[in-house]
């Protein structure tokens, strides 16, 4: 069912019509989505955004494969009975988590700079 919304008709030359493609291009947003916000005087997401949400994505597949080693490992740990290798697990656990935090916090500083979190106001 088509949109009962009005629609405006824009006639480009070449060139503006490829600048448009570009900022389509490099905003990821759609044609209609990129007149809507410079109509409004809001601002294209940049190319470093999509890298840093990027980022943070890699960083969670990198932190649920330590999660995954971790249980891994305390699976081995359950299963063996030698001291010295008890011990050498058990470290590699506490490794382990300290590599899972580090990789939160990161990506919670990371996260606050790209999206900053709006502060009530007075």
């Amino acid at each position: 069912m088509p949109s009962a919304k009005p629609f405006a008709k824009v006639l480009l030359d070449a060139d503006d019509e490829a600048r448009l493609n570009e900022l389509c291009e490099q905003s990821r947003l759609s044609r209609s989505e990129v007149f809507r916000r410079l109509l409004h005087n809001l601002p294209l997401p940049s190319q470093q955004t999509f890298q840093g949400w990027d980022a943070i994505t890699e960083m969670m597949k990198v932190n649920a494969d330590l999660a995954r080693l971790g249980n891994l490992q305390r699976m081995a740990l359950a299963e063996t009975d030698a001291p010295d290798l008890t011990a050498a697990l058990h470290a590699l656990i506490a490794d382990l988590s300290t590599r899972q935090a580090e990789l939160k916090d990161l990506a919670v500083v990371l996260r606050d700079t790209l999206q900053p979190r709006r502060t009530p106001s007075a």
